[in-house]
Parts: C-alpha cells; sequence; structure tokens
C-alpha cells in the first residue's frame, strides 16, 4: 500500500508539476505582453512629448511671424501717412490750412458753403476717379478740378 500510495503521490506531483509549468508559460507570456505594451506605451508617449515639443516651436515661431507682419504693417502705414501728407501739401494743403485758420473768426465760414455749391458739377468727374483709385494719374486729375474754385 505504501508503494500504491507513492506511485499516487509521485502521480499527483507531476500533474502538479505541469500545471506549474503551463502557469509559468502563461505568465512569461503575458509578462512579454506586457512588457512590449509598456515599451510601445513609453515610445507613444516619447513621440507625443516630441509632437507636443516641436507644435511648440511652430507656435512661438508663427507668434513671431506675425508680430513681425504687424511691425511691417504698421511701418508700412506710417510710410503712407506720411506720403498722404505729403501728397497733400504738395497738391495745395498748405492753402487749405490758411483757411482753416481764417475759419476761426468766422469770416472764411460762408466761402466754404459757396465752395461746395459748385461742387455737385464735379463730383460726375470724381465718380470715375473714386473707382479707379489704384491709378495715380486719375487721382491728379480730380485734384486740380477741386483746386481751382478755391483759388
Amino acid at each position: 500500500m505504501k508503494l500504491n500510495d507513492l506511485k499516487k503521490a509521485a502521480a499527483k506531483a507531476r500533474q502538479d508539476l505541469q500545471i506549474v509549468e503551463r502557469n509559468v508559460a502563461d505568465l512569461q507570456r503575458n509578462s512579454k505582453a506586457a512588457k512590449a505594451k509598456a515599451e510601445q506605451a513609453r515610445l507613444q508617449h516619447k513621440r507625443a512629448r516630441k509632437a507636443a515639443k516641436q507644435a511648440k516651436k511652430l507656435v512661438l515661431a508663427a507668434e513671431e511671424q506675425a508680430r513681425e507682419r504687424c511691425r511691417v504693417w504698421e511701418k508700412a502705414q506710417k510710410r503712407l501717412a506720411k506720403a498722404l501728407k505729403k501728397l497733400v501739401k504738395a497738391k495745395g494743403g498748405g492753402t487749405k490750412k490758411p483757411a482753416l485758420a481764417a475759419a476761426a473768426p468766422g469770416k472764411a465760414a460762408p466761402p466754404k458753403p459757396a465752395a461746395k455749391k459748385p461742387s455737385p458739377i464735379p463730383p460726375k468727374t470724381q465718380k470715375p476717379a473714386v473707382a479707379s483709385q489704384s491709378s495715380p494719374a486719375a487721382a491728379r486729375a480730380a485734384a486740380p478740378t477741386p483746386a481751382s474754385p478755391a483759388v
């Protein structure tokens, strides 16, 4: 009986060993899968950080470019304003300023409405000039017409 009990115990130990070996193999497979997932997650996180860093650089570059464009636009606006002032001076802006100074006492106020009465005729010539503002010749042609009634 002892021999049979020993044989049964040996068979039981073999079965337990096989079960434990299967469990170890399963655990090793699971461990490898977990390691692979962890590595994939690490690489994905690394890529995400790299993409975020690159996006941040792009945003900073875009903001700098926008600031530079704004500066250039403001400079162009200033240059345009200066050019317009020079153009007004060249076309007779100097005569308008004394007229404005004379308007303060009240004597020059009545000639202004008189100057406006002839102006309904020139708007017909001014309408094409307004339509083609991009051409400097049209602006020059329209400018002498209002200057002649003022003189």
